[in-house]
């Protein structure tokens, strides 16, 4: 059964990462908030917030440190940033992080770095942002961090690669202040210059929060974070629809949260509890509950894992992004698997654990497909056409059709494809299929046969109707030189004096000299 609609090949495509064609134009200059500054009232836009703060020891820090998870989102006229940042002693401000946005021609900009730096006062200055996938591949970890080097002036870095540095001293941009003074270092993802609440974003995740007390390479671990929910000059606008959570503990993995969408306001701390504001208190913390391991399935039986999980009691939530050996605590009611995040897609089945073990498998809503491709008009199989298929975080399949024109696309979730197609001797075809679960899926192209109908008898009508137009100019031609007059033909000339023959241009017989006009034949 064909699991989606055939659609024929768009003009243009704006994917970020398809390979046929290159982003083009600018990134979109969306300032990024800095922390409670950005105002936001009736008609104006809005800077969404969620994430960590650092607690009191991170004041006067002169640096800042965090890894984050490369994720992809689908934004609508704004922008989604994560970052690691602080105001300074003066009131500036100094960001870093990545960010998924538009081009000036409205193509996504997807995951690249930037750095932003706001004087004290201002917040007007824009973004500097790198090359389009710079921030990439999806699913990767990176670090992003941001020291201060003396004199007002702040250097940022990814995966310690210098990006740049605030302007120096005697420049209206410097930014004045060397150290954070009585603020505290933060981690938050954003949607920047929002018009409403519908953006999904991430969730972003976050690990090893980190911060400079003394020098700029002295990085220590964050020892505890609370919840920062922001949105506008005093938090003062909508309510923010996003939310931040820490993992479940993992002794490998310090101070690890996730923030975004599909993350309950407020979310819990490191043991599962929502009653305060802490994320996490201490690297040493000792949670209640019991050992077990998840593990994870498609529908054919084959393993894979989750971005993260989160399970749900009606009561708590909880989120893990690992899956061997971890605390559970114990539920009020029972615990349900009620998100399994697969290419930023919800697959789970909404199955209940069972705590009497210490392991359960669970089965997932991912799936594989047969993709066949086939010519539009014969639906001869296309044999060797290349076939790419973007996944909903903008990671892909690819594939070569086999000799029935088939090819099989593993571990899919449900949700809507582009669909990219080279054709051999063929016309590249860019669709868009629905596909919900297991099965079969056809996908019409224009191959050679079809080109060959399409083509080919146009050139033998004209070849033929210029040989009916030759023939019929030839029968014309004859048929006039058949009705033309007959010409007299002039027979010899003699002289009438005395019968010599006469030259055709004569005037007087070579004979006897008599004028030959005078004469008559």
């Amino acid at each position: 059964m064909a699991l989606g609609l055939i659609s024929l090949p768009p003009i243009g495509s704006s994917h970020p990462l398809d390979p046929s064609s290159a982003v083009s134009g600018q990134p979109l200059l969306i300032p990024e908030g800095p922390l409670g500054v950005s105002s936001a009232g009736p008609g104006d836009p809005y800077w969404f917030q969620q994430g960590a703060f650092g607690d009191s020891s991170t004041h006067n820090s002169v640096g800042a440190s965090i890894m984050i998870r490369t994720v992809f989102d689908s934004l609508n006229n704004d922008a989604h940033s994560y970052w690691v940042g602080s105001l300074l002693s003066n009131g500036a401000f100094v960001q870093v992080g990545y960010l998924n946005g538009l081009t000036t021609t409205g193509q996504y900009y997807c995951c690249a770095w930037f750095f932003e730096f706001f004087p004290a006062g201002n917040t007007t200055s824009p973004p500097i942002i790198g090359p389009a996938g710079s921030a990439g591949p999806i699913g990767s970890w990176h670090t992003y961090a941001m020291n201060s080097t003396g004199n007002g002036v702040w250097s940022f870095y990814k995966d310690n690669r210098y990006l740049g540095s605030s302007p120096p001293a005697g420049n209206k941009w410097n930014l004045g202040a060397s150290t954070t003074g009585g603020n505290s270092v933060a981690a938050i993802s954003e949607v920047a210059e929002a018009t409403g609440r519908t953006d999904v974003i991430g969730p972003g995740e976050f690990k090893n929060f980190e911060y400079a007390p003394t020098s700029p390479n002295a990085f220590q671990l964050v020892q505890s974070g609370t919840v920062h929910i922001g949105c506008g000059l005093n938090n003062s606008c909508l309510p923010n629809p996003y939310g931040v959570a820490e993992i479940e503990k993992d002794p490998n993995i310090p101070n690890d949260f996730l923030a975004g969408s599909n993350i309950p306001n407020p979310g819990p701390d490191e043991c599962g509890s929502t009653a305060s504001p802490t994320l996490w208190s201490s690297l040493i913390l000792s949670c209640p509950g019991s050992s077990f391991s998840f593990s994870f399935f498609d529908k054919e039986g084959n393993s894979m894992n989750p971005n993260w999980i989160s399970l749900n009691d009606s009561s708590a939530e909880i989120f893990y992004t690992t899956y061997a050996s971890q605390t559970l605590p114990s539920p009020t009611g029972q615990w349900i698997i009620s998100q399994v995040s697969w290419h930023s897609v919800n697959v789970a089945t909404g199955e209940i654990v069972n705590m009497s073990g210490t392991s359960q498998s669970f089965l997932t809503n991912v799936f594989s497909v047969t993709l066949a491709v086939v010519g539009y008009l014969y639906s001869l199989p296309v044999q060797n056409a290349s076939v790419i298929v973007y996944l909903p975080d903008s990671t892909n399949q690819t594939l070569r059709t086999d000799d029935n024109g088939e090819g099989v696309f593993t571990q899919l979730p449900p949700a809507s494809y582009s669909v990219h197609i080279t054709v051999p001797y063929g016309i590249t075809s860019n669709q868009v299929h629905n596909i919900v679960g297991p099965g079969s899926l056809v996908a019409k192209v224009f191959s050679l046969p079809e080109l060959i109908t399409i083509i080919v008898p146009p050139i033998l009508i004209a070849v033929l109707l210029a040989v009916i137009v030759a023939r019929k100019e030839r029968q014309r031609q004859a048929m006039l030189q058949a009705q033309m007059p007959t010409q007299p033909v002039p027979g010899p000339a003699y002289c009438r004096s005395c019968g010599q023959p006469l030259a055709p241009t004569a005037n007087f017989c070579t004979s006897c000299g008599t004028p030959v006009r005078m004469m008559v034949q």
